[in-house]
């Protein structure tokens, strides 16, 4: 009896890997690939730890977004499919229940002082832009009299 017993369990084994092995060969095996749209230099995309740009149906994507040594002060955006995302305490973005392949797409703008800089130098372009307006202005007036 412990034979037969062995003998079933060692078919029924045998032909659980044959259908495993047969599925893997078919393609029935189903993984999504994260793709990294990396628009600005400077920053990386750096999976956590335990996750690769390869993802089984319905897992997780975690990951970090690293900049570059003098890109500290910069503002990063992140979006998954063309939808901004934002990131735990921690600093880790994740992407739930992921059934497709996925875009990250990442990029900075200017840091806050950085805009407000350029902000001043558009008013400052536009105020000298009038002061000349006018003196042209007054110059054809008197001109004209």
């Amino acid at each position: 009896m412990k034979k037969a017993v062995s003998v079933l369990l060692a078919l029924i084994l045998s032909f659980s890997v044959l259908a495993v092995c047969t599925s893997a060969a078919t393609g029935d095996y189903q993984t999504y690939y994260v793709e990294f749209d990396i628009k600005s230099s400077g920053l990386n995309i750096v999976p956590v730890d335990g996750y690769t740009q390869y993802v089984l149906p319905g897992e997780d994507f975690k990951f970090t977004v690293e900049a570059d040594e003098g890109y500290t002060d910069t503002f990063t955006i992140v979006e998954v499919d063309m939808v901004g995302i934002e990131p735990d305490v921690h600093g880790v973005y994740t992407i739930s229940d992921i059934n497709a392949d996925t875009t990250i797409t990442v990029y900075v703008t200017m840091d806050e002082s950085s805009s407000n800089l350029f902000s001043s130098l558009i008013v400052l372009v536009h105020n000298i832009l009038e002061w000349f307006i006018n003196i042209i202005n007054s110059i054809r007036l008197s001109l004209q009299t």
